[in-house]
């Protein structure tokens, strides 16, 4: 039979790839007692974790891939080798693996590097293929059931306690998941053709970080963890208080227990720190269903049609800490009836205020009474093809195929406040003898209840009825396709080279693609109402068209070698055109070894997020090296970045390491490029029967990447240069900090900017025996040892990551993950004597990582002088991870499978708030990297009838 290996469509007995193509068995996934295919992915060296379910602030509810750390857009998803479209509106415009039905799964090819040539723009990391069972027989059932198993027992447990927090119980099991899938397949018209049917289901349930001792509290960082303590937020609980009269002293108070006012200065130890960390889901629950149909039939033996439909309904909830006044500043009149006579004279009266006046107050306070904030994400989705393909004499071959996917975005974010009417609720007057808002009062809003945060448990359910508010969004995203192609083989017109085994064989064809997604959300995100936001959420609506040609053709040549090459022409709705080809030669000088390599040009084009979405304030900078009370930079440097000799060393530093940046999309983005040469080895030697050994070297050059400078870079080369080209970018507020208000930012929009480039080795070793009366065994190892890991943000500033973690090299980077030099899977299967008992044990491994702001590298020493030494956080340790599984098959008909993965519940590596980004790192780890939640125990059955 004639297959398609991935990263060709060209057709062939035998075919084997010229680029590195690695595969996953239906058998290798069940083995690893994993109900989600990104979980088994991840596990992969080549994939770096992405969007999953251990990610709670900054997820978007979907599952992604992202090849060699480069990002998720830059990794083409395929199903049966073709598209699977974007799955949310307000992403990265990743494809949503969430939609693939794990039972269904044949295999999956991941070919690493580009691969544009043959499948189109996005292919700049590499491709993913998912091969579905599409032409099933029977009636299967699948059941998987897991738990996380962890024993409490981690040194930082004293850490959480002597800070007087909650810890967490000895063993804790949680995050229960089921998953079930029905499959049923027939064939028809006299074997002429096949109908496939599916239907899962499954259902997650919620972590908490405050099941973990390592997790129970925000560590910060610093000589050591136990020396450091739990940090927290500034926007704190119960209230802080910073009366902000036009001239003089501005202090800062809270309250204690009693309500008595006292002093919360920027180094005081009474600055009420909040711990947000146990309120964060470190998994999310989630539910989904699937159905789908996969049909072929044949109309004679020269006509082919073939239909796919895939549905998948999916919601999950992130939470993270409770929403409330996050640095908001609010004009409170001097008669405010709800405060104490302490606090009437320290915000007005010692200012010279009288009844009459107004005091500017800044104010911090979190909504404990009102519980997390919660994102409700809905993703339904629909996937349709239909086409047909046959054969035009003996040589040729053609397909003709059009496909719609849409996916629809639900969003409805909880518990958030209400920025205006926080200012309603907060001036009060007194009427009638009772407390009032002002705008019940004038009748500005009649619904207005006073919230009083001047006093102990003055908070009322009605106030809380009155400030919390839904945030709701909606978004569409539509990818369309039609193409067509035409192969032959052209040998069997006598088109060969003298002394080739084969003659040339072609493919070509065209394709049109269009892509149009809108993100709409309500008035309340446009308005910047939701304080816990961090600024206003605009709405994205665009897309563009595409038609391509392409072409590939494979010469076998004389002395076991052949040549293949491909091009494509890629004309935009936009005016931008592209050229994209791969060249490759593939060599055997014995039976027993073969040699390949390849060079290979990609181009990605700009989505409709990174074109069109608005610019405004938001989350982006991790550093500030002018602010505290003892800048690292001087007083003549951090004026450069616009700190005034009064302001210097009194600019506040952010305890969560976040800064504003002006960030958004740009219209006038052209397409990145990208460049990848890989050669390798394949060895079979005849003298150990059952073994196999594959070596690749790829290197990959991203030119022109479509990415922002980098604010922390932008920030600190104003500081050193005092060039206007970086210092125009810089944008303190009145206060000179970066993150108080949305009038501090750092201009970091993107652009076409620098180069990101990587290269390194791939090992892939099998190895099969039979043990005479003792079964038979295989052994597989998969690893990767990273060379070169590069990133320029912008011209001047380059730095490697191989080895790395941090703001930097991680957050800063396209993957978003710890940057280990060194990845391995060894997976082992001893097939017993013992008819149907199979029994699997796996080793991961993860290198140790590196402080990116310890490094020695010139340009990460110098953004290291914001932060120093922080030797709690100087290196991630590496981790090795031991699965252990066995499943026993009853009669061809029923199988059970039973294991463990993380077999000796191993502690995730930590590290504290310095060196811990938002989004990646959750719960003082990185945990879709490691194994943060602990041992998982599983329990699969299946029946097959």
């Amino acid at each position: 039979e004639e297959v398609i290996v991935t990263g060709s469509r060209i057709s062939s007995p035998n075919l084997l790839s010229i680029s590195p193509v690695a595969s996953i068995t239906a058998d290798d996934i069940r083995t690893t007692g994993h109900s989600r295919i990104e979980d088994v992915l991840n596990k992969l060296p080549q994939a770096f974790a992405a969007q999953g379910s251990n990610i709670s602030n900054g997820s978007d509810g979907t599952a992604a891939i992202n090849l060699r750390g480069l990002g998720s857009n830059r990794t083409l998803v395929l199903v049966n080798g073709r598209r699977l479209g974007p799955g949310d509106p307000a992403g990265v415009f990743a494809s949503d693996i969430n939609q693939i039905p794990t039972a269904l799964i044949s295999r999956v090819e991941i070919l690493t590097g580009g691969s544009s040539a043959t499948y189109g723009a996005d292919a700049v990391a590499g491709v993913v293929n998912f091969i579905m069972d599409d032409k099933f027989e029977g009636v299967r059932i699948e059941t998987n059931y897991n738990v996380f198993n962890h024993h409490n027992r981690n040194p930082l447990a004293s850490v959480v306690s002597a800070s007087g927090f909650a810890v967490p119980p000895g063993t804790v099991n949680v995050g229960d998941g089921l998953d079930a899938a029905l499959v049923m397949g027939s064939n028809f018209a006299d074997n002429r053709g096949n109908a496939t049917f599916y239907l899962t289901y499954r259902q997650d349930k919620p972590i908490l970080q405050a099941s973990y001792d390592f997790s129970a509290c925000s560590l910060n960082s610093g000589t050591s963890f136990g020396d450091a303590g739990c940090g927290g937020s500034g926007t704190s609980f119960p209230t802080r208080y910073r009366p902000r009269p036009t001239t003089g002293q501005r202090p800062s108070y809270t309250i204690d227990s009693t309500g008595a006012l006292v002093a919360a200065g920027a180094g005081d130890p009474a600055l009420p720190l909040f711990n947000f960390g146990p309120y964060n889901y470190y998994q999310r629950p989630d539910t989904r269903y699937g159905a789908g149909t996969f049909v072929n039939f044949d109309v004679n033996s020269r006509v082919n049609v073939y239909g796919e439909f895939m549905f998948m309904n999916d919601r999950s909830t992130l939470q993270i800490a409770p929403s409330g006044i996050f640095t908001l500043d609010y004009a409170i009149g001097c008669d405010n009836p709800l405060w104490t006579a302490q606090e009437r004279q320290a915000f007005c009266t010692d200012f010279g205020l009288a009844s009459t006046d107004f005091i500017t107050m800044r104010l911090n306070r979190r909504n404990v009474e009102g519980g997390g904030r919660q994102q409700d994400i809905g993703h339904t989705s629909f996937r349709m093809l239909a086409g047909v393909k046959g054969t035009l004499g003996d040589a040729w071959h053609y397909d003709i195929a059009a496909q719609h996917q849409s996916s629809h975005l639900s969003s409805v974010f909880q518990n958030d406040f209400s920025i205006s009417r926080l200012g309603r609720a907060l001036d009060v007057v007194l009427a009638g003898g009772v407390p009032q808002c002002r705008a019940v009062v004038d009748g500005t809003d009649p619904s207005c209840v006073p919230y009083n945060i001047w006093q102990p448990h003055g908070v009322t359910a009605a106030a809380l009825n009155y400030l919390q508010i839904p945030l709701v969004a909606k978004g569409d995203i539509t990818e369309r396709v039609v193409s067509a192609s035409v192969t032959g083989d052209l040998g069997q017109h006598g088109v060969l080279v003298p002394g080739a085994a084969e003659g040339l064989k072609l493919n070509f064809g065209i394709e049109r693609r269009t892509v149009k997604s809108e993100f709409l959300p309500d008035a309340a995100f446009q308005a910047g109402d939701g304080a816990g936001q961090g600024g206003a959420v605009l709405p994205v609506a665009g897309g563009y068209g595409v038609t391509e040609l392409f072409a590939e053709g494979r010469l076998p040549l004389p002395a076991r070698i052949s040549a293949e090459a491909a091009y494509r022409y890629s004309e935009y709705s936009s005016g931008r055109n592209t050229g994209t080809f791969k060249v490759g030669l593939d060599f055997s000088p014995l039976d027993t070894l073969r040699l390949r390599g390849s060079f290979q040009r990609a181009v990605r084009v700009a989505n409709a997020s990174e074109l069109y979405s608005p610019q405004a304030v938001g989350l982006d900078g991790t550093v500030d090296p002018c602010a505290g009370a003892t800048p690292v930079l001087t007083q003549a440097e951090c004026a450069n970045t616009g700190i005034t000799a009064l302001q210097y060393g009194q600019v506040g530093a952010n305890p969560a390491s976040q800064y504003n940046g002006f960030i958004g999309g740009n219209p006038d983005l052209k397409p990145e490029t990208a460049d990848t040469v890989s050669f390798g080895a394949v060895w079979q030697p005849q003298f150990i029967a059952g073994f196999k050994a594959v070596v690749d070297y790829y290197d990959i050059t991203i030119k022109d990447p479509i990415q922002g400078p980098n604010a922390d870079f932008t920030l600190l080369l104003c500081a050193k240069s005092g060039a206007a080209k970086f210092c125009d970018k810089v944008h303190r507020d009145v206060d000179g900090s970066l993150f108080e208000t949305t009038d501090g930012y750092v201009v970091d929009t993107l652009e076409n900017i620098g180069q990101i480039r990587e290269s390194g080795l791939d090992f892939d070793l099998a190895y099969s025996a039979r043990l005479g009366s003792f079964g038979s065994l295989k052994l597989g190892l998969i690893s990767t040892r990273l060379l070169k890991f590069e990133f320029t943000p912008q011209p001047g500033i380059s730095y490697d990551c191989v080895g790395l973690y941090g703001s930097f090299c991680s957050s800063g980077a396209p993957n978003g993950q710890p940057v280990a030099e060194w990845r391995h899977k060894l997976s082992s299967t001893w097939s017993t004597p013992w008819h149907g008992l199979d029994i699997n044990l796996g080793w991961r491994y993860f290198g140790e990582v590196k402080r990116d702001l310890e490094s020695s590298q010139p340009n990460l020493a110098f953004l290291g002088l914001a932060t120093g030494v922080l030797p709690s956080d100087s290196r991630l340790g590496s981790r090795s991870y031991f699965d252990l599984s066995a499943s026993l098959a009853i009669d061809q008909t029923y199988s059970v499978r039973i294991g463990a993965n993380n077999l000796f519940d191993k502690d995730p590596p930590i590290s504290g708030s310095g060196t811990c980004p938002t989004g990646p790192c959750n719960g003082n780890t990185w945990p879709q990297s490691y194994d943060a939640l602990g041992r998982q125990l599983f329990l699969q059955a299946s029946a097959k009838f």
